[in-house]
């Protein structure tokens, strides 16, 4: 049976050099109709991703996470943060702060760096999106068979 894997396409590097990296997802699926809707998924979160960090965005960052909460790919980790500071603090520290003072947010690292994809069994599976990034431009994602042995022959 055939299964198929995510091709990443993306540019990185650093101030002094840039390359283009091609490389595999870790994960395959045997459902084609699983592996176009991880696809979508990569395609939504970039896209959120872009907008987060384009120029001239109608949105503040915590309208565009919001405004993708609900999607299936969003890594919805809350951490919480003392508002009159606007510092992440711990649970225990939740009375120090007073009554009022302190909220959960979205854990912004995990919401625009990482996304979930479904596995074949339908449980989703988060990972980070390692194209996103200061020095990373993503330019194509694709589904490739594997498994086809008998499309191709070699000679060592």
């Amino acid at each position: 049976m055939n299964e198929y894997q995510i091709k990443i396409h993306y540019e990185t590097g650093s101030s002094l050099h840039n390359e283009d990296v091609t490389n595999y997802l870790d994960i395959s699926w045997k459902n084609l109709d699983i592996a176009k809707e991880n696809l979508q998924r990569i395609k939504e979160h970039y896209q959120m991703y872009q907008e987060i960090n384009g120029y001239g965005k109608k949105l503040t960052k915590n309208q565009i996470l919001d405004k993708n909460k609900h999607k299936e790919w969003f890594v919805n980790t809350l951490k919480l943060f003392c508002i009159s500071s606007n510092n992440a603090i711990d649970e225990k520290d939740k009375k120090k702060v007073g009554d009022g003072n302190w909220e959960y947010r979205y854990d912004e690292h995990y919401s625009i760096y990482c996304l979930k994809l479904k596995l074949d069994n339908g449980n989703d599976m988060q990972m980070s999106a390692h194209w996103c990034g200061y020095f990373e431009t993503l330019h194509e994602a694709e589904i490739e068979m594997t498994n086809n042995n008998d499309m191709k022959i070699s000679f060592n």
